[in-house]
């Protein structure tokens, strides 16, 4: 039998005891504790949720496990893709100079906006303060390069998972999510948006603005 086979009929079962995602990921995780890759295909199989543990050695699981390094927590699942949100976040400007990135606007990939911000800082010889710290970031296991400062729509997406990702945080006893945090998406030639965790919504602010904070995601497949 096909270890795809395998892992679609331990869901169905999962589902025909009633028991929920979390139930079935957290009994595997204690269980099965010593293989990462057997726990990690059982958390595919009954699903990736909000508030789940992304470590270091690439385990997702909903327990914190003694002796095991979390580097993120998930914020949302679209497809196959966890964006997950690192556990710092850093209070800086979107860009000092008021660098101008119009190619940024329509991005909706925040790995994609950071990579042409600082692009065009290079280019430019400007500043973008949060977009280099977000790449930067290479802290609890997060190697510099893999995140990135999210977009405004991922923002809007992280937030309507913010009572799950800061329960875990809170465990973690890391930064929660509950400031405004900048976008990877420009408003204007001298604004960049931001967005806040509190209450919901999007604001345009100076990007020479430094009571904002950045917050460094990741995306990967699983």
């Amino acid at each position: 039998m096909e270890k795809k086979e395998k892992l679609e009929q331990v869901n169905r079962l999962v589902q025909k005891l009633g028991l929920s995602p979390q139930e079935a990921v957290e009994y595997f995780s204690a269980k099965i504790v010593e293989s990462s890759s057997v726990v990690r295909e059982c958390e595919v199989a009954v699903g990736v949720l909000p508030g789940m543990y992304v470590y270091a050695d690439g385990l997702i699981s909903a327990e914190l496990i003694t002796g095991r390094q979390v580097k993120a927590v998930v914020g949302y699942v679209e497809g196959k893709t966890v964006y997950a949100v690192c556990l710092k976040a850093k209070e800086l400007p979107w860009s000092s100079d008021c660098l101008e990135v119009k190619a940024s606007r329509d991005l909706t990939d925040g790995k994609e906006a950071t990579a042409v911000i600082l692009a065009a800082a290079k280019q430019k010889r400007g500043k973008a303060e949060a977009a280099q710290w977000c790449h930067d970031y290479a802290e609890d296991g997060v190697i510099q390069g893999e995140a990135f400062l999210p977009s405004l729509t991922e923002l809007e997406k992280l937030f309507a998972n913010k009572a799950a990702i800061n329960v875990s945080l809170k465990a973690l006893g890391a930064a929660l999510f509950e400031r405004w945090y900048w976008s990877s998406t420009e408003g204007t030639n001298t604004s960049a948006w931001k967005f806040s965790m509190n209450y919901g919504y999007r604001n345009g602010n100076f990007k020479s603005n430094s009571n904002n904070y950045a917050r460094s995601v990741i995306a990967f497949e699983f």
